[in-house]
């Protein structure tokens, strides 16, 4: 049996036992056009599938502001504030590890907010880079006009604070301790299998949709076939539904 085939049997499972399996799109490290970015938003046009944008407020240019504008199918979330690691020698690189001070902390979160109003990009959900950030902030983040936060891998909870939903993303395409090529195909369906039937059989939040991230800056052609042929094949299916960021996090 095919990887996809596999895919195909699980969501049978879904339609068999009358759900609906939701699934959400997040991308990375968004700062300025470039190629990359035209194709991702291309794909998402084609396929009808909304994509979260995730915009590095330091990094941001108007040209960014201006390219984006007449984009209904993808909406802004804020990563970090200039993507650079401030975690101590030796540890997993953090943008907002819980050795900084909370002071500086909250000043960059507050600058890059302030950084992408004024590019007319706003955004309501904390993308923190390297998908880490300290979590005693977290019940801070509402006070600072954030009402969502989304890192990487299954979550404890529907709110990782007060006022703060948590929607996090679960399949990866890319070899991040190899070539930083894509992954394969088998191991990055097996990611999207696993996550789909672990919500099917309760073993995790059966109500948090399954996340795919992409990177559109990293992707090699293997990774945006598959990316393509995913949204291709889902798009359409009778027992999918593919959520835009508000749509996911309970915004509306």
């Amino acid at each position: 049996m095919s990887h996809w085939n596999r895919l195909d049997e699980e969501l049978a499972q879904w339609a068999d036992a009358g759900l609906t399996a939701s699934l959400w799109w997040r991308d990375d490290d968004a700062a300025a056009p470039c190629p990359e970015l035209e194709r991702l938003t291309s794909l998402s046009a084609a396929c009808h599938v909304p994509v979260g944008l995730a915009v590095i407020p330091g990094r941001a240019t108007p040209e960014l502001a201006g390219f984006l504008k007449g984009f209904d199918h993808l909406e802004i979330m804020q990563h970090g504030f200039a993507h650079h690691n401030h975690a101590e020698a030796g540890a997993k690189k953090n943008e907002f590890p819980d050795t900084r001070e909370r002071k500086a902390v909250l000043a960059d979160l507050m600058s890059g907010r302030r950084l992408l109003s004024e590019l007319g990009l706003g955004a309501q959900v904390l993308v923190p880079p390297w998908n880490r950030f300290d979590q005693r902030l977290l019940p801070v983040l509402p006070g600072l006009g954030l009402r969502g936060i989304s890192t990487f891998g299954p979550r404890e909870r529907a709110n990782a604070a007060p006022a703060l939903a948590q929607v996090n993303t679960h399949v990866d395409p890319v070899n991040w301790r190899g070539d930083r090529l894509f992954l394969g195909e088998a191991p990055v369906l097996a990611q999207l299998i696993a996550h789909l039937a672990a919500r099917r059989l309760g073993e995790v939040d059966a109500e948090e949709p399954t996340g795919l991230l992409s990177h559109h800056l990293d992707h090699d052609d293997a990774g945006w076939d598959f990316i393509a042929r995913l949204l291709d094949l889902t798009g359409g299916h009778s027992c999918v539904k593919w959520l835009g960021v508000g749509e996911a996090f309970g915004f509306r």
